[in-house]
């Protein structure tokens, strides 16, 4: 159940920044929007935030997993509200980033083979370091984007 309900995030937010799924089917577009901010927002967020409690690697894993967590929600609910004002350029770029944040899933598990395949460090050490970087890197390449995009 929870694979699947953290699919949702991932294929709904991927459909969202294609501009002819939102310019000729806005239907579509809030559909999947309301689809992913109700699933982030009321069940993978605040799951991710319980199980980031209980995270391997200590301390410095559970802040990772909680940041990401309170970031996932406060970014996709901040992006909404923006929605809700018809402010679209704001609510595309907190978008952006709440999208980054969704994809650190994806991020952390490449990192983390990479990082092995590399360096073949103590598992619990990499399990520490790739909580950070699952998603740091992430939101400096969105927010290099977003700050690019409105030169």
């Amino acid at each position: 159940m929870s694979t699947a309900m953290g699919m949702i995030p991932l294929l709904a937010g991927f459909t969202q920044f294609a501009g002819w799924i939102r310019k000729g089917h806005p239907a579509v577009h809030r559909w999947m929007g309301k689809a992913y901010v109700v699933t982030v927002c009321l069940v993978t967020g605040p799951a991710s935030l319980i199980m980031a409690l209980y995270a391997n690697g200590g301390v410095t894993s559970r802040m990772a997993f909680a940041t990401l967590a309170v970031l996932w929600m406060g970014t996709t609910a901040l992006g909404w509200r923006l929605a809700m004002k018809r402010r679209w350029g704001a609510h595309r770029e907190w978008m952006m980033r709440s999208y980054a944040l969704t994809l650190s899933a994806i991020t952390l598990r490449i990192l983390k083979y990479a990082i092995v395949m590399a360096f073949a460090p103590p598992p619990m050490d990499t399990y520490r370091l790739v909580a950070w970087l699952g998603f740091v890197p992430n939101l400096l390449v969105v927010e290099w984007m977003i700050r690019r995009g409105r030169r």
